[in-house]
């Protein structure tokens, strides 16, 4: 933690509360999530180049290259509070926005590859619609995210009535997502027990990865609201930042390459490339 503004900082207000420890947590986390990232594409483009399914998972990946990329210099950025609506103040805030809304594309486009499952059974073509709904839902939080990044950096408020509904749509994309993973998985479970017999691994795998983003989500959109949900504002810096940004952003980034390197090692040791007859691509 900075006591005090280094000379050098220009708009520095004072130092932040938050925690040097977890600010450097924060920022290791998410370097070894980017390296983690653009290795999985490059193994997933040479050997997956040819197989057009699976541009739904470079997707995925280069959500998250994005999303770490950025989060690397925000959390150094926390490690002092700039004037409002300053330059970097400003770089700031939008540098968070387009982080929170590449690292919700990433977990929407993850799902949506649970999606393939359920659409392989053709008598439920419900699932399709489920799908246009995804891209649709996706355009609209990306157009809205993007609309309210673009007003902030050319707001002269310091805190305008924009930013506390932004802040309130972030809250409720994250509840969007919490639901969206516990329906989605559960027909999913059922499913895969059902029609494809699926082992006890992959089974599993599915209920930890749908409740890991679930928690994730959750916590996000509780701290978000804190003043809603607890009568009053988090007293703890750490606390907030722990449960507001360290723990959401980890969780699902190293939850979701975790189970798409399982993905590409259990296809690897096949020596036969990723295809619509393996259950695990979808994980």
């Amino acid at each position: 933690m900075v006591a005090n503004c280094p000379s050098w900082m220009h708009y520095c207000e004072k130092g932040k509360d938050w925690s040097t420890a977890i600010l450097a947590i924060g920022m290791a986390a998410m370097l070894v999530a980017l390296v983690f990232s653009v290795v999985l594409l490059v193994l997933y483009r040479k050997n997956t180049h040819k197989l057009v399914h699976m541009r739904q998972h470079y997707k995925i990946f280069i959500a998250l290259i994005i999303c770490t990329t950025l989060r690397v210099p925000w959390w150094g950025m926390n490690v002092v509070k700039y004037q409002e609506h300053s330059p970097p103040d400003v770089a700031q805030q939008m540098i968070n926005r387009i982080c929170l809304l590449t690292l919700y594309l990433s977990q929407s486009f993850y799902v949506q590859t649970w999606l393939r499952v359920i659409i392989a059974l053709r008598q439920y073509r419900g699932e399709n619609g489920l799908k246009w709904l995804f891209i649709i839902m996706d355009s609209i939080v990306s157009i809205l995210m993007i609309i309210e990044t673009v007003y902030r950096a050319f707001d002269s408020g310091v805190r305008s009535q924009l930013y506390r509904i932004g802040i309130d749509f972030l809250a409720c994309c994250s509840l969007l997502t919490c639901f969206v993973y516990v329906i989605i998985g559960s027909s999913l479970l059922y499913k895969l027990r059902t029609y494809f017999r699926c082992g006890s691994k992959t089974i599993m795998g599915f209920v930890i990865i749908s409740s890991l983003l679930s928690i994730s989500a959750l916590s996000r959109f509780i701290c978000l609201f804190q003043d809603i949900v607890f009568g009053k504002h988090i007293e703890s810096a750490n606390i907030f930042v722990s449960f507001c940004y360290l723990l959401p952003d980890v969780i699902p980034c190293f939850s979701i390459l975790v189970m798409q390197t399982m993905t590409y090692v259990v296809e690897y040791k096949k020596r036969i490339p990723l295809n619509n007859n393996s259950d695990d691509q979808y994980v």
